[in-house]
């Protein structure tokens, strides 16, 4: 999966051209105080729109494979970035410097401000990013590095990680099958199924990954973890699932992916962090452990009647999140 995040740089540091041009284009601008960009706008509503909720008070950890640009980038520079650590190897001092910006424009997504628009919903949040991966190969040591930054984002006490890095094979081993998406047989899956376990107040959202147009078709590992809140990509109506998004096994005994979301520019990587940005908005607005954040979730999406593997429950909508937070 990360070859083709790879392959798609280029076309995304492109996107950086017409950012502006695309964000004012397919804004929802008429009924908010704010302008949000499209996939945000896909969950707004007016009344959530007046809490001015921004992730205040939560620490977010941000899992991904580079930062380049986070110190100029428009969206990103008034983040308040609290600590960051490389975990490939790399070099510290140049961090934000990096040539891959992966994690950068994720964050755009998570918290991305400029004035009065907004592309994530979490721009009053503490982040904390850790870079666990080299988007140029794919060796397994990678789910080891994966979890060091884990637990390195644990030790500085995260509400919400956003990871938008998932596996199928590696250049170095490719034992594992979609067969194996049950949540606790990858060594990712299994290490994450045990942790949420045992941190009930810790959410986790997870890309599902790009592999749904492809011979995997899948989400990707640790997707398939069922305390962890997938999130695939969908069109611009959130009708179909965009056309690599990954999708769940029917035979999994519950729903992946957890939610869709608009993708701008390309991918799960960039339709996860709307959704962890509107986790932290929530829990600003009410603390509370992850199952119950889930539950309410689900039952807020566009789907939620009638949950599937392509779509799982569909988009969360936030009138119908506050008035289930709302009612005693």
């Amino acid at each position: 999966m990360k070859k083709l995040l790879w392959l798609l740089l280029p076309a995304l540091a492109a996107y950086g051209a017409w950012d502006l041009v695309r964000e004012v284009r397919g804004a929802w601008t008429s009924d908010y105080f704010r302008t949000y960009s499209r996939a945000v706008g896909q969950t707004m509503s007016r009344a959530f729109d007046s809490l001015n909720l921004s992730g205040r008070g939560v620490r977010i950890g941000v899992l991904d494979a580079g930062f380049g640009g986070f110190r100029t980038d428009r969206w990103t520079r008034g983040l308040h970035v609290a600590a960051w650590r490389d975990f490939t190897g790399g070099d510290e001092t140049a961090f934000i410097d990096d040539a891959t910006d992966h994690g950068t424009r994720v964050c755009t997504n998570l918290g991305g401000r400029s004035g009065d628009m907004i592309r994530g919903l979490a721009w009053g949040a503490e982040y904390y990013l850790a870079k666990t991966d080299r988007a140029e190969v794919e060796p397994r040591a990678e789910e080891r590095q994966l979890i060091r930054g884990i637990e390195w984002l644990l030790a500085h006490d995260v509400d919400v990680i956003s990871s938008s890095l998932g596996y199928t094979t590696f250049d170095d081993f490719s034992g594992y099958t979609p067969a194996m998406l049950d949540g606790r047989t990858s060594t990712l899956s299994r290490y994450l199924d045990s942790l949420l376990t045992a941190r009930p107040g810790l959410v986790f959202v997870q890309s599902a990954g790009n592999e749904g147009d492809k011979a995997w078709r899948n989400v990707s590992f640790p997707a398939d973890v069922r305390q962890v809140i997938t999130v695939g990509s969908c069109d611009s109506d959130g009708v179909s699932r965009s056309r690599s998004s990954g999708v769940g096994r029917e035979d999994a005994g519950y729903v992946k992916p957890d939610f869709v979301a608009g993708a701008s520019p390309l991918g799960t990587s960039f339709s996860t962090p709307v959704i962890a940005g509107l986790c932290a908005c929530l829990l600003e607005y009410r603390p509370m452990e992850r199952g119950e954040l889930i539950g309410l979730l689900h039952a807020s999406g566009t789907r939620a009647a009638a949950p599937g593997c392509e779509l799982g429950y569909g988009i969360p909508q936030t009138d119908v999140l506050l008035r289930m937070l709302r009612t005693p």
